[in-house]
């Protein structure tokens, strides 16, 4: 008797073809979830049981589906790396579940959501039991979604880009000073760096870390390691994000024209902790001239000190010591987070 004589993993699993009193047995074959059950002591763990649902799924007559290691529904878009997190888990006979893009019979493809566990009995590997769902219309909406926030970031950055030239020519027109004209200027290019940063992740939140480092960007690129960032994952919402690399660009100009960053010895450290449900961030310069309070706040210690402690919900000072300026925030974590589920485009 080869192995696919041997009793059906069916009748071994009571999951007939016909009715059962077996609860478990019922409800695999009936569910409308499709489910499929693989016996990895066959060469190429072949799937041995598959219910009505998984036929219908897939437009395969079960004759055609019994027999086959399931990769033979994976076809040229499906994506390698999807691939790997099943056959490693296959290898290392453990649980997972990813998206993967099968094929029908007929051509026409489908997102299937697959989870895979592995099956013991007496501690050795019987069975691998996997329930497929079809989330087609799910990753649909998802990519729709992506392209949306795509056009839309599109869009933003040519009106700042718009806003940014009128603004200037207004100003060049009023015989403003360059200076003012250069820090309108600066803004408008901080807020568009937030911008990107936030289209990554669907507008739902942004890292702090890419805040920062987003924010910091054109400076990193002139001064590298004297410009240092550190501190957990913490994620924050759009408008607390956009304020924030706004705030740090302000801190960043003001380094680099008077500070640690306008010398050739001076550093920028940016350190934030999360401990105890309350969030900790510090700015600290080192190494530059010797700090003097200004004789007046301008705008940028209002948008640094007014402006974060109100979007942080929290406290906002700057303290102007000698050796270096100081910027600390305190604030609770609660509330700083996510707004929306974030997805970005896989």
């Amino acid at each position: 008797m080869n192995d696919l004589d041997r009793p059906s993993v069916a009748e071994e699993l009571l999951i007939p073809t016909g009715g059962s009193k077996d609860p478990f047995a019922s409800a695999v074959r009936t569910t409308r979830m499709p489910m499929v059950i693989s016996d990895p002591n066959l060469p190429d763990n072949p799937i041995v049981f598959c219910n009505d649902a998984f036929v219908r799924l897939t437009g395969y007559e079960r004759a055609e589906i019994l027999g086959r290691n399931c990769r033979f529904l994976q076809g040229p878009a499906t994506r390698d790396e999807d691939v790997a997190v099943l056959r490693k888990a296959i290898a290392d006979c453990v649980s997972t579940e990813v998206d993967i893009l099968n094929y029908r019979k007929d051509g026409s493809t489908f997102w299937n959501a697959v989870l895979i566990s592995p099956v013991f009995a007496d501690g050795e590997l019987t069975y691998f039991f996997a329930s497929q769902l079809d989330v087609t219309e799910r990753k649909r909406a998802e990519e729709h979604r992506f392209l949306l926030n795509r056009e839309l970031d599109h869009r933003v950055k040519n009106t700042l880009a718009t806003v940014q030239t009128v603004v200037l020519q207004t100003l060049r027109d009023a015989s403003v000073p360059a200076n003012v004209a250069a820090a309108v200027a600066g803004r408008l290019q901080a807020i568009a760096r937030s911008h990107d940063v936030l289209t990554q992740e669907a507008w739902a939140s942004a890292l702090l870390r890419d805040v920062v480092e987003g924010a910091l960007d054109p400076l990193h690129s002139r001064f590298g390691d004297r410009i240092r960032v550190e501190g957990p994952d913490l994620r924050l919402k759009p408008r607390i994000a956009t304020m924030l690399s706004l705030a740090l660009h302000e801190l960043g100009d003001n380094a680099l024209r008077y500070g640690a960053l306008s010398n050739v010895g001076g550093s920028v450290l940016v350190r934030w902790a999360c401990e105890d449900g309350q969030f900790s961030m510090q700015w600290r310069e080192t190494g530059g001239p010797q700090v003097e309070a200004p004789d007046r706040t301008g705008y940028g210690v209002r948008i640094v000190e007014r402006v974060l402690a109100a979007e942080f919900g929290g406290t906002s000072m700057i303290e102007f010591a000698p050796d270096g300026l100081i910027l600390r925030i305190d604030a609770p974590l609660e509330g700083l987070s996510t707004e929306w589920t974030a997805w970005a485009m896989s």
